[in-house]
């Protein structure tokens, strides 16, 4: 077996970032549980990053029948659309979400 050199790149906290803007922004509205599997990521540090968006005004909180659910904001969109850019110009290929989890 063998394996390639980007399948060993660890995600960086701006992957990570945009992974979950970009989950939540095909699901619409995201529990964080399902954000996390989506992602691939332990639900607290998922739980860390997701309040990191919060609080950079990335992502914002609703309430759907009492459960916190995220919801992308026009900031997260711009930052998504700059990340898509910025990976595009490199040649690092933007994964797919993990969906139906």
């Amino acid at each position: 077996m063998s394996t390639k050199k980007s399948d060993l790149m660890k995600r960086t906290r701006y992957d990570i970032f945009a992974e979950i803007i970009r989950v939540i922004y095909v699901y619409g509205y995201c529990p964080l549980t399902r954000a996390a599997r989506s992602t691939n990521m332990p639900v607290d540090r998922a739980k860390e990053a997701i309040d990191y968006l919060c609080e950079r005004g990335l992502l914002e909180t609703e309430d759907d029948e009492g459960k916190r659910v995220y919801k992308v904001t026009v900031r997260g969109n711009q930052y998504l659309e700059l990340y898509k850019r910025m990976a595009g110009l490199v040649g690092i290929p933007v994964p797919e979400p993990i969906m139906g989890m």
